[in-house]
């Protein structure tokens, strides 16, 4: 699997990290990749997305189950 996040789209970014005496090296800041199970056509499959991308999925389903009511 890549390291891109096939919801949200996120991604691995580099920038700096600087210390305390304002020193700047590279570092590669990841995406917070998390398993998912997620229920498709009566199949449950397991993916790797971002945790942005599962609150998302929650907060959709939340809404939906209210309009529902």
């Amino acid at each position: 699997m890549s390291n891109i996040c096939i919801i949200t789209k996120k991604k691995l970014i580099i920038g700096n990290k600087i210390s305390h005496s304002n020193k700047k090296n590279k570092k590669k800041f990841l995406v917070n990749f998390k398993k998912y199970k997620l229920k498709i056509k009566n199949k449950i499959k397991k993916i790797k997305i971002s945790v942005k991308a599962i609150k998302l999925i929650k907060k959709n389903i939340i809404k939906n189950e209210k309009k529902k009511k």
